[in-house]
C-alpha cells in the first residue's frame, strides 16, 4: 500500500504535468478595458481511426484537389499507424478486420500515390480476392460510388425528397439524431445527383484491383444492394427496413423517368441552402467532418467557386492533426470545453494536497482556464433564431459546445460540466451568476419527457433504431436519455439551484428546475441495473456509467445508506483486481455484460476510485481500502514525467466506435489521486509535508 507521501508526490507530479499541457493564447478581456490577457485551456486529441483521413483523401481526389507531397506522405503514415497486425484495417486498432475500413483505406492509399503492388497493400488485395467487395456496408457502397468504382444503382436509395415529408412523421429526417440527420442530408445530396469522380487511369486500375476476378462492366451492382459482409455488421437491416428500402428504390426508379417535374432539382437546391445554414452557424466547420466532407462535395459539384465552400475548406484544417509519428489524423470531434471543464474540477480537487509551489501554479492555471471557459459560452446565436427553427435546432444561447464557441452546437452535459467547473473554482475565481442562469435555461431544453437528458437536444420522436441504415453502428437514430448526460445535468441543476436560492433567483425558473431535478432522479433510479451498475453510452462502459449514476443520485440527496448507492459501490468493489486496479474490456459495449481485461486500465481505475469516493462523505472501511489500493496502483503506473501510459481506448460512441480521449489519462488519475491523498490524510497516516517535485 502506498504511503500518504507516495500519493501526494504522485499527485504533485500529475498536477505539474497537467498544467504544463495547458494550451495558451491571448484573448481580449471581456471587460471594457480592451486589454489583452493570457488564457489557458486544455484539449487532448480525440483519436478514432483512419476512416476520416481516407474519406478526406477520396473527397480531394473527386474534387481534383492536388494535395502536397507532404500531406500525402502523412496520410500514408496514418494508414500505416492504424493498420492491424495482419495488414488489414478495422473500426479500431484493437478489433477485427473490416471490409469497410480496409476498402476505404486501400482506395485512399492509392489516391495519394501508393502503388498497387506495395507490400503494405498486399493483405488488402488478398482480402478483395477472397471476399466480394460488393458486400461492403452501405456507407462504403456510397463512398466507392463517389470514387466511380461502384455503381450508384447498387446503393439503396437515399432520396432527397424525404425532406418533403410532413415533419410530424417519425421518418422525416428532422426527427433523427443530429449527427445522423446531417449525414443523411449529405448522403441524400450526393446520391440525388449520383456524384462520381471522372473516369481516369486510377479509377480503371481500382476497378480491377477491387474486383480481381470480374469484368467491371459486367458486374451486377443492383443485386448487391442488400449484400452485406456479416463480420462488418452490428445492426443488420431489419425486415421492415428492407421493405422500406424497396419502396424508396421503386420511388427512385419512377422519379428518374419523369425528370421534367423538377422535383429532384428543387430538393437538392433546398438541401444546399440547409447546408449553407449549417456552415454559417458553425463558423464553417459543420457539426463534424463526417457530414462536412459530404457537404463539401455537394457544394463543389454545384459551384466550385462558392464562397461558403471556400471558407469551409479553409476552416476544415481545424479538424486536422498531423505529425511525423502518427501522420495525418482528422478528429471526429474537438473537445476543448469538455476537457477544460474536467481539468478545472480535477485541479481544484487536487489543490489541498499539493506542495505550495505547485499550488501557486495550479491557482494561476485555474484562474486563466476559468476565464477561457467563460469566453466559450454562447451569448447569442450566430444566425437569426428563426433560421435555427427552420433547421430543426434549439436556441443555443447559454450553452457550451464540446469543442468551443466557434462550433455553434452546444451540448447539455458539456454545459453542465462547465457550470460545475465554475462552481468548483469559485474560491479561486468567483463565478458569474448570469453565466449559471443562462446555462440552465439552455440545458432545460434538452430534457426528454422521461426525465433523462439528450446530448444536443431532446428526443423528437419515437425510438427508430429499427431503421438504422448505418449497419456498423448502433443506437444512432434518435437522441436518447443518456445516464451520463442525465447525471451531469442533474448535478448542475441541484448545485445551481442552491446558489440561485441564496441569491434570490427567478421563481419560475426555480420551479422548472425543481421539476427537472425530480424527473432526472427518477430516470437514474429506473435505469440502474440489477447488479447496481448503470450503462455508459460514451465511455467503456459500466464503470463509466456507474460513476455518473452515483454522482447524480448523490447530488439529488442520496446518501451511502440508499440502496441504489450501496448496490453501486458493491458493484464497483466487486470488480477490483487483486493488484488494486480496475479494467473493463471494450467488448462490454457489444455484449452488454461486464467483461474484464487481463490487466489494469489507468482511466477506468480512476473512474472506479472516483465512483467510490463520491458515494459518501465518509466512505465505509471497505470503500476506503478499495480507494487507497486503486490510488496506490495509479501511483505505481505513473511515468517519471508525471504522465500515464497510453492504453486501450476508453471512450465509445454508437456501440462499436471506440475513441481515445487523450486528455482522460492526464485528468482523471489526478482527480482520483486527489481523493486518495485526502483520504490518507484524514485517516491520520504519519506523513511529512509534500516537497516540490522537479
Amino acid at each position: 500500500m502506498a504511503s500518504s507521501l507516495d500519493l501526494e508526490l504522485s499527485l504533485d507530479r500529475g498536477v505539474r504535468r497537467l498544467v504544463d499541457l495547458a494550451d495558451t493564447h491571448h484573448a481580449t478581456h471581456d471587460a471594457n478595458d480592451g486589454t489583452d490577457r493570457v488564457l489557458r485551456h486544455f484539449e487532448g486529441e480525440d483519436v478514432w481511426n483512419s476512416m476520416l483521413p481516407a474519406q478526406y483523401a477520396m473527397a480531394m481526389h473527386v474534387m481534383g484537389e492536388n494535395l502536397s507531397e507532404e500531406r500525402k506522405r502523412r496520410i500514408v503514415r496514418q494508414l500505416e499507424h492504424e493498420q492491424l497486425p495482419g495488414g488489414l484495417w478495422g473500426l479500431h486498432r484493437f478489433g477485427e478486420p473490416s471490409l469497410f475500413m480496409t476498402a476505404l483505406s486501400y482506395v485512399a492509399a492509392r489516391c495519394v500515390g501508393v502503388a498497387a503492388d506495395d507490400r503494405r497493400l498486399a493483405a488488402a488485395r488478398k482480402m478483395f480476392a477472397a471476399e466480394d467487395v460488393r458486400a461492403i456496408p452501405s456507407w462504403g457502397k456510397a463512398w466507392l460510388s463517389l470514387m466511380n468504382v461502384y455503381g450508384w444503382e447498387g446503393v439503396n436509395a437515399v432520396p432527397p425528397e424525404a425532406w418533403l415529408l410532413p415533419e410530424r412523421l417519425p421518418l422525416h429526417p428532422a426527427n433523427y439524431y443530429c449527427h445522423t440527420r446531417l449525414i443523411y442530408m449529405g448522403m441524400a445530396s450526393v446520391f440525388g445527383q449520383k456524384l462520381r469522380a471522372p473516369r481516369s487511369a486510377l479509377v480503371d486500375a481500382l476497378r480491377t484491383e477491387l474486383y480481381p476476378d470480374r469484368d467491371y462492366a459486367s458486374i451486377d451492382f443492383r443485386s448487391a444492394r442488400h449484400l452485406l459482409r456479416e463480420h462488418d455488421l452490428w445492426a443488420p437491416p431489419t425486415k421492415t427496413l428492407k421493405a422500406m428500402y424497396e419502396a424508396v428504390n421503386l420511388f427512385e426508379r419512377v422519379q428518374s423517368k419523369i425528370p421534367g417535374l423538377g422535383l429532384r432539382v428543387r430538393c437538392l437546391a433546398e438541401l444546399r441552402e440547409r447546408m449553407k445554414f449549417e456552415l454559417r452557424s458553425s463558423d464553417h466547420t459543420c457539426l463534424s467532418p463526417v457530414n462536412g466532407l459530404l457537404f463539401m462535395l455537394t457544394l463543389w459539384a454545384h459551384d466550385p467557386q462558392d464562397p461558403d465552400l471556400t471558407e469551409q475548406r479553409r476552416r476544415f484544417e481545424g479538424w486536422i492533426r498531423e505529425d511525423e509519428d502518427e501522420g495525418l489524423r482528422i478528429c471526429g470531434a474537438r473537445s476543448a470545453t469538455w476537457d477544460t471543464s474536467f481539468a478545472i474540477q480535477s485541479l481544484v480537487a487536487a489543490r489541498p494536497s499539493v506542495s505550495p509551489s505547485t499550488r501557486s501554479r495550479l491557482d494561476t492555471v485555474v484562474e486563466e482556464s476559468v476565464a477561457w471557459l467563460r469566453s466559450q459560452q454562447i451569448t447569442a446565436p450566430q444566425r437569426p433564431l428563426d433560421e435555427y427553427k427552420r433547421a430543426y435546432r434549439v436556441d443555443p444561447t447559454g450553452g457550451f459546445c464540446f469543442a468551443g464557441i466557434w462550433h455553434g452546437w452546444p451540448v447539455s452535459d458539456c454545459t453542465a460540466e462547465a457550470l460545475e467547473a465554475f462552481l468548483e473554482a469559485d474560491a479561486i475565481t468567483p463565478h458569474d451568476p448570469q453565466v449559471l442562469t443562462a446555462g440552465i435555461r439552455f440545458l432545460l431544453q434538452c430534457q426528454n419527457p422521461d426525465g433523462g437528458f439528450g446530448s444536443y437536444e431532446a428526443r423528437k420522436s419515437m425510438e427508430m433504431e429499427w431503421m438504422n441504415p448505418a449497419e456498423m453502428f448502433g443506437d444512432s437514430m434518435t437522441e436518447r436519455s443518456y445516464v451520463e448526460c442525465t447525471a451531469s445535468n442533474l448535478i448542475a441543476l441541484v448545485r445551481v439551484r442552491a446558489r440561485l436560492t441564496r441569491t434570490g433567483g427567478d421563481g419560475q425558473l426555480l420551479r422548472q428546475m425543481d421539476q427537472a431535478i425530480r424527473k432526472a432522479e427518477r430516470l437514474l433510479r429506473k435505469r440502474q441495473n440489477e447488479d447496481g451498475s448503470w450503462d455508459g453510452a460514451w465511455g467503456v462502459a459500466f464503470l463509466y456509467g456507474t460513476l455518473f449514476g452515483i454522482r447524480g443520485l448523490r447530488a439529488a440527496g442520496a446518501d451511502a445508506s440508499d440502496p441504489a448507492i450501496a448496490s453501486a459501490t458493491e458493484f464497483i468493489r466487486g470488480h477490483q483486481r487483486a493488484d488494486g486496479a480496475w479494467g473493463e474490456h471494450w467488448r462490454t459495449c457489444l455484449s452488454d455484460r461486464y467483461e474484464p481485461f487481463d490487466h489494469g486500465h489507468i482511466v477506468q481505475t480512476a473512474w472506479a476510485v472516483l465512483a467510490l469516493a463520491n458515494a459518501s462523505d465518509a466512505p465505509s472501511p471497505e470503500d476506503e481500502a478499495a480507494i487507497l489500493r486503486g490510488c496506490a496502483w495509479l501511483a505505481s503506473q505513473q511515468q517519471a514525467d508525471g504522465d500515464w501510459p497510453e492504453q486501450e481506448f476508453s471512450g465509445v460512441f454508437f456501440r462499436t466506435a471506440l475513441i481515445d480521449y487523450r486528455a482522460y489519462r492526464r485528468v482523471f488519475p489526478v482527480w482520483a489521486l486527489s481523493y486518495g491523498a485526502a483520504l490518507h490524510k484524514r485517516l491520520g497516516a504519519h506523513r511529512p509535508a509534500a516537497q516540490p517535485v522537479a
